[in-house]
């Protein structure tokens, strides 16, 4: 954690410019708790997780439209948490 105050703009220089990962870790271990990435990184992660909800969305939503989704309704799911 030292490592990282001390040299933050260094890591932050080296992802932004280095394409370089810089892992924060913590205890005796070093455990990896955090990482300094790339901005690009982190918005192809993203984009990845849009589509990837946009094909579990569209493929309920077809399930639903075929008669083969269980679907609950509102009031079912208030009723059931007692709302």
């Amino acid at each position: 954690m030292v490592e990282a105050r001390d040299h933050f703009s260094q890591r932050v220089d080296k992802a932004a410019f280095g394409n370089e990962v810089t892992y924060v870790t913590r205890g005796r271990n070093r455990r990896r708790v955090a990482a300094i990435v790339p901005v690009g990184l982190v918005e192809a992660y993203e984009e990845m997780f849009d589509r990837e909800d946009g094909r579990i969305a569209r493929q309920r939503l077809d399930e639903i439209r075929a008669g083969t989704a269980e679907v609950t309704s509102l009031e079912e799911v208030k009723r059931e948490l007692g709302l």
